[in-house]
């Protein structure tokens, strides 16, 4: 059985993976990182899902998305449309930010899966490939087709007693699109993609001759982006031919810039209105947390709930979880690895779902907007918002976990690895 030594992305603890079962996954034996796993049929699975949620994508751009009746006068808006009145209405950050984060970002991360799987599933494989593989990667954060989902839910039960709302097709062809999308991304395991690319092209990468440990103490360095080890005085990957760096570069300071920044814009987030809904000329400002309030008290409990988690609870965690990792490393603790560690797979886990608040405002601008009977305009504090959820995304990417453990001894590191195995099981059945 052929292995690879990969130094784990988390913790840079060098280690070997053999080659899996389909079925089973790796993890690193150290911080319980996915180091890989190995998806039954992956490319023929991730090919259908893929082709399958572009064409629930188009579908959902022409036809009505949502439409919105008060009083013998209707508003009717599709997901294209939607872009471009909000344009039209003076608000360009907020058509920019949807049209973004729930068509342009997933349908090129569509294109970019059919761009490499399609050749490879030919047994094609071209140097262009890789630099698409990196560009796929770095994007999937920023794809937010399930969060926006959540937003139109919430934006319905907030104008429920309003008017009648009339869903269309093209909302559920969307939802058929979100369930493919998110069908495509897990059918693909990055390092297994790296692989095939390479078999495809011919390509056998030199086994490095490394002893188990940390990578960095070995004077390695792991490629950021393909994992892919390399001696220390290499400048470009071999294999995506990006920059190598010991660790991400000036990775503390800007970790503190964007928290820091993201601190100081989630004061007007909150304090100023988030939406202004006019009704027969009164005009009715409203906050993040008036909002769940309101929530609250007509009776919209779990939509109320969800909405306080994902806006209120979860960027104030992120925030908090975000310093303490940063001035742990900065102050040298070597405590609690195990907890720092599921403190940052958490800020990677959830930082986008408090775009959720964002996506409200952006489905309520389009749709309500019947004139002098009843219109909703966007709060100053909806920019801000939208710049908070984005700031702690960056922050959280920018914040190397591997600083972590850099502040350890040999005798603390040797004492962590003594006698643990690597760490193989089954993967989940959705997977």
């Amino acid at each position: 059985m052929s292995v690879e030594k990969v130094a784990c992305h988390c913790c840079d603890l060098i280690q070997e993976i053999p080659d899996l079962a389909p079925g089973l996954k790796a993890h690193c034996r150290r911080c319980g990182h996915q180091l890989t796993a190995k998806v039954p049929n992956s490319i023929d699975r991730a090919i259908a899902f893929a082709i399958s949620a572009l064409i629930f994508l188009f579908l959902s751009l022409p036809f009505p998305f949502l439409a919105f009746q008060s009083q013998g006068r209707e508003q009717e808006v599709s997901l294209a449309q939607s872009g471009f009145d909000l344009l039209q209405l003076g608000f360009p950050i907020l058509a920019l930010l949807l049209l973004c984060f729930i068509i342009l970002i997933p349908a090129l991360l569509l294109s970019a899966y059919l761009a490499i799987l399609i050749p490879l599933k030919l047994d094609h494989s071209r140097r262009w490939m890789y630099q698409v593989t990196r560009l796929l990667f770095t994007l999937h954060p920023w794809g937010m087709a399930e969060v926006f989902l959540i937003g139109v839910l919430v934006s319905l039960v907030k104008i429920a007693g309003m008017a009648d709302i009339v869903i269309g097709m093209s909302f559920w062809a969307y939802v058929l699109f979100a369930i493919c999308l998110i069908a495509t991304i897990t059918s693909v395991d990055k390092l297994q993609l790296w692989h095939q690319l390479d078999h495809c092209a011919g390509i056998e990468r030199a086994k490095v001759q490394v002893s188990e440990g940390s990578a960095l103490k070995q004077e390695m360095i792991s490629c950021h982006h393909c994992d892919l080890l390399h001696p220390a005085n290499e400048k470009n990957c071999r294999r995506c031919e990006s920059k190598l760096h010991p660790r991400i570069p000036y990775s503390m300071q800007k970790t503190w810039a964007y928290l820091i920044t993201a601190v100081i814009l989630y004061l007007p987030a909150n304090i100023y209105p988030i939406m202004n809904t006019t009704l027969l000329g009164s005009e009715d400002p409203s906050t993040i947390m008036g909002g769940v309030v309101l929530l609250w008290q007509h009776g919209s409990y779990p939509i109320a709930l969800v909405v306080f988690i994902a806006s209120v609870l979860v960027p104030i965690a992120k925030m908090l979880m975000i310093f303490w990792l940063a001035y742990s490393v900065q102050a040298g603790h070597q405590h609690k690895l195990t907890e720092r560690m599921w403190m940052y797979r958490i800020t990677e886990l959830i930082s986008r779902w408090s775009m959720i608040d964002v996506f409200v405002v952006a489905v309520l601008v389009a749709l309500v907007q019947l004139g002098g009977l009843v219109s909703i305009q966007p709060g100053i504090a909806t920019i801000a918002f939208a710049s908070v959820v984005i700031l702690t995304m960056l922050s959280a990417i920018s914040f190397d976990p591997r600083l972590i453990w850099d502040n350890l001894s040999d005798t603390e590191i040797r004492a962590i690895n003594h006698g643990q195995e690597p760490l193989t099981d089954l993967m989940d059945d959705a997977t």
